[in-house]
């Protein structure tokens, strides 16, 4: 009997986890003020993604064009106004609850031009480090959007500081 429970609570635990690995979220993580936040990009109809982008609590911004050593790189310096509107998105984030990958479980769906989008988020000099990862289409929690939003969005920093890139 007690072996027979035990199956059947390892059954409707299995049963109840999301479709992608989660990290703990026993409490939301206040990230230190020495963050770092990485976007590459890779796939598409070239396979050399978008580009990508690094910025830093700082205010220093590299944008770079396609994923390989030899790609364009591009660095700036974020106007205050530009870093505030970064930080205030980052003090909105729950990285712990991010999972590591957004994308379709079923590979059959994949298609050979979806782009692949990665982003390392780290503070404490890489002691907290959280990667998180979709395809083009996933659906993603509203903070790891808005925070998408904010670097990546037709408003956002990479729009502004890729075009200046582009014209260096």
């Amino acid at each position: 009997m007690k072996r027979v429970m035990l199956i059947l609570a390892i059954a409707t635990t299995a049963s109840a986890q999301p479709g992608g690995r989660q990290r703990s979220i026993t409490h939301p993580a206040q990230l230190a003020p020495d963050w770092k936040i990485e976007i590459t990009t890779s796939g598409g109809i070239t396979g050399g993604g978008t580009g990508g982008l690094i910025v830093s609590a700082n205010g220093a911004l590299t944008i770079t064009f396609g994923s390989s050593p030899a790609a364009r790189r591009c660095t700036f310096q974020l106007t205050p106004a530009e870093l505030q509107g970064l930080v205030t998105a980052i003090a909105n984030v729950r990285p712990r609850s991010w999972m590591e990958c957004y994308s379709l479980a079923n590979v059959g769906t994949h298609c050979c031009d979806l782009i692949r989008t990665n982003l390392t988020l780290s503070a404490r000099n890489g002691g907290d480090l959280y990667i998180t990862s979709w395809l083009t289409g996933s659906e993603l929690p509203q903070d790891l959007r808005d925070l998408i939003e904010t670097l990546k969005g037709p408003a956002g920093v990479d729009s502004r500081y890729r075009q200046l890139c582009a014209t260096q």
